[in-house]
């Protein structure tokens, strides 16, 4: 039976369930919604490679240069003081692992440390 053969009252009533209806559906798709970015956190890009210029005054340019066991611990502490698990590894800026555009804005005799996952 069509909408258009029902007596005026049953038509309202119609119309009434339809908004209902519509009504649940828009709210039952904005919780899913809801639930979708609530769950999934927007994560910027960021970078997990921190330049230590030469000048910094910690005087530690010894151990991050050859390798050594000291760079190891100077690399995994500056990571963790920057809110990061460890490093992945260290050396200095120049040596070719860092792309062109980085290196051209970095102080000559400066050292990278790239880092793990960001600890929350």
């Amino acid at each position: 039976m069509s909408i258009l053969f029902l007596p005026i009252a049953d038509r309202s009533l119609a119309a009434r369930d339809h908004r209902r209806l519509f009504r649940l559906v828009l709210l039952l798709l904005g919780g899913i919604l809801a639930a979708f970015a609530l769950n999934n956190p927007a994560k910027a890009d960021e970078s997990r490679s921190l330049i230590i210029p030469p000048s910094d005054g910690y005087g530690f340019e010894e151990c991050l240069k050859g390798g050594s066991p000291c760079g190891l611990v100077v690399a995994d502490a500056w990571c963790k003081a920057h809110g990061f698990a460890g490093s992945n590894g260290f050396g200095p800026a120049d040596d070719g692992t860092m792309d062109e555009s980085t290196r051209s804005r970095i102080e000559p005799g400066s050292f990278h440390v790239t880092c793990g996952d960001r600890v929350n």
